[in-house]
Order: C-alpha cells, then structure tokens, then sequence
C-alpha cells in the first residue's frame, strides 16, 4: 500500500505543530510533512501530496494566490486542498473555492471535525489516484492497440475507418507491385528449430518494413516467407515505380550484406510490375488490407520467373524508370496465365559506373546470356 503523504502549509509554526500533532492523534499511518509557504514550491512541484492543508488567519490575496499555485504545479494539480482559517465569510469562503480549495474548517479546530475533513479529502485523493490509473492503462491500451492496428492496415485507411466507419474498394490507375520471395525457405526451415526460424523471418521482415518506410511505400502484408508491399497505393505517388525500385535495391543489399556476418544465410527473388491496381478492406472485424488485378498477378509472376538475388520487373516498369536505372532485356517468357510477358533485370541506376555484378553471385556470364536478350545502355 503506498504511504498517505500529506502536506500542511502556512507560517506559524506553532499553528503547524499543532495541526501535525492532531493529525497524528488520529493514529493513521500518515507521513506528515510542514512547509512555509515560501518553502513550498519546490515540494509542490517535486513531490506528489495525497492532501494539501493551508493554516492561515484570514482569507486574503496571498492565501489565493497559494491555492492557485497548488493546482497549477507539476505534481499536485489534483491534490485536494483544505484550508483552516478563523473566518467564515461567505462572499471569502466562495473566493477561496473558486481557487480550487476542496472545502475549509473553521478555527480553532475540533479534532473530530479536522478527522472528518482530512478523510473525505483522502478518500477523494484516493478515487482520483484510482481513477488516473485506469486512464493511463485505457490510454496505453489503446496506444497499443492503434500500434497493432497501424502495422495491419494503412494510416490513410485507418482513418476512413475511424470518421465513415467503412472503406471502400478503389481503383488506382498508376501504382507499382513488389513481391519478394525468400529462396528454399522450405527446404531451410526443416533444419531450423522453429524458434530460430521465426527470429530469422521477424528480424529480416522487420528491416524490410523500415526499409519500405524510408522509401514511401506500403507494406501490404506477409504470406510465410513471401512478402508483399506497394507504392502509390493509398496514397498516389507519382514516383512509386522508382521509389518500389529503391526498395527491392535496399531489400537485396541488406541481405547480402546481412549473408557476410549471419550463419543463416538467405537469398530473395524480388518481381515489380506496375499498373492499375485495386485496393480494399477485406473483412468485417478481422481487416486486411489488399490489393487485386492483373498488375499484381504479373508481379507475382516477375518474382516466380526470377533467379536469385536479381530483380526482375515488367515492361511497365521499365519505361517508368528506365531514365533512372540501368536494365538488361530479358528474352520474352510465356508466363503461366497470363500469356507472353517482356522482363527485365535491374542491373544499376544510372550514376553508377558499372553493372551490380555482386548481385547476380557466380554466375558466368555466358549462363546470364541464356537469359537476356540484350543490354539497354542509356
């Protein structure tokens, strides 16, 4: 149980000894503090008091003043506050409420009165403490809730939600797809005790996440080891097909980098395609944010058709981007369901003076001829 603090203010001391030793006639287990009020500022401010008493003659501007100051301090804001004087006065007695006394005691004291009061105000103290604690916990409930809800669904989402109550099913005309799959995970995750695994996936998914953030995109959602994220979807974005790009770059060198230091090592197939997509909430208490059509289906087929460690987009892609990035032209494929797509493999951005050999491994570059067609130099 935390202790019963209780402050008493004024500057007699001798009224103050006397007050302190009636309340501790009462035999409660109270720590009883005096203060003047000149020396009470830093304590209001400091130290949290379940009950404030002011002694005092007289109502007067000083003795307001004094209560005003209470509730406007750090920690006692919402402490009550008893006052003793010796007058009664109605139009004083209203002054000093209006200040913000919870209620006052005429001198000289009666210890049964003084008992009765200081109870009440403690007891009042007491709900108010109760009271801030649910609210804290309501209010931290409810940050970790928008947190879980945040990581689920879009802001731009999560706020129609809030305001209409619905979301409706849209239509981006110009948006880009990225799916990235994580090679052999199968085959890996029957070696890998499930803990392991699941570490490995929460911290490479996570990085991913930041990775998506820092570029201005949107992590859509995760299936097993795949994952799925867009750009200029909910949010238009002129640049989402450059900015998804900078992400699948950003994805690949993290994992090489993250395949020199980690005993686990894990390689990816990264497919982007860009196009006209349709986004909507999917459920009605269980939501999910996801995105359907031909664009996204193609950029699930770029991954598939993908070697490790390269990134493969569509040709729509490629004429958004091909003024910022270097590619080689891949011979056209016939891709299951969705008939014959031109690919292309990401080899550097423009300024940069060579092709990105590090992510194509150990290739030879005569097994890379058997895949494209020819090289794009812009």
């Amino acid at each position: 149980m935390n202790t019963v603090r209780i402050l008493i203010l004024g500057n007699d001391e001798i009224n103050l000894q006397i007050i302190k030793r009636q309340l501790r006639e009462f035999d409660e287990e109270w720590l009883i503090i005096n203060k003047s009020c000149e020396d009470s500022v830093s304590e209001l401010n400091s130290t949290c008091y379940n009950l404030v008493l002011i002694d005092c003659e007289n109502s007067s501007s000083e003795l307001l003043e004094k209560i005003r100051f209470i509730k406007k301090s750090n920690k006692n804001w919402d402490t009550p506050v008893l006052v003793c004087l010796q007058e009664t006065e109605g139009e004083n007695i209203k002054e000093i409420l209006v200040a913000g006394a919870l209620d006052f005691i005429q001198k000289p004291l009666k210890n049964i009165e003084l008992f009765a009061r200081v109870r009440t105000a403690l007891t009042l103290s007491s709900s108010i403490e109760k009271h801030e604690k649910q609210a804290r916990a309501i209010s931290e409930g409810q940050n970790k809730i928008q947190e879980i809800v945040s990581g689920l669904l879009p802001k731009e989402i999560i706020t129609e939600l809030t305001l209409l109550g619905e979301s409706k099913p849209k239509k981006y005309r110009e948006a880009s797809v990225l799916f990235v799959d994580l090679v052999d995970f199968t085959k890996k995750s029957t070696k890998l005790s499930p803990k392991i695994l699941i570490d490995e996936l929460t911290e490479i998914f996570s990085s991913f996440d930041q990775i998506i953030v820092n570029n201005n995109c949107t992590r859509i959602k995760t299936m097993g080891d795949g994952y799925l994220a867009v750009s200029g979807i909910p949010t238009p974005n002129k640049n989402h097909a450059g900015n998804l790009i900078n992400v699948a770059i950003d994805i690949r060198d993290f994992l090489i980098q993250r395949n020199k230091i980690n005993p686990v090592k894990w390689d990816a197939k990264i497919g982007i395609n860009s196009g006209e997509v349709i986004g909507s909430v999917l459920g009605t208490k269980n939501f999910l944010f996801d995105v359907f059509g031909d664009t996204v289906n193609a950029a699930s087929r770029m991954e598939k058709n993908c070697e490790p460690n390269q990134i493969n987009i569509g040709k729509k892609t490629y004429m958004l981007t091909r003024d910022k990035f270097r590619f080689i032209e891949r011979l056209p494929n016939d891709v299951r369901g969705i008939g014959v797509k031109s690919m292309y493999y990401l080899m550097s951005n423009v300024t940069s003076s060579k092709l990105d050999t590090e992510a194509t491994g150990k290739k030879k570059q005569s097994e890379l001829s058997l895949s494209f067609k020819s090289a794009i130099v812009l």
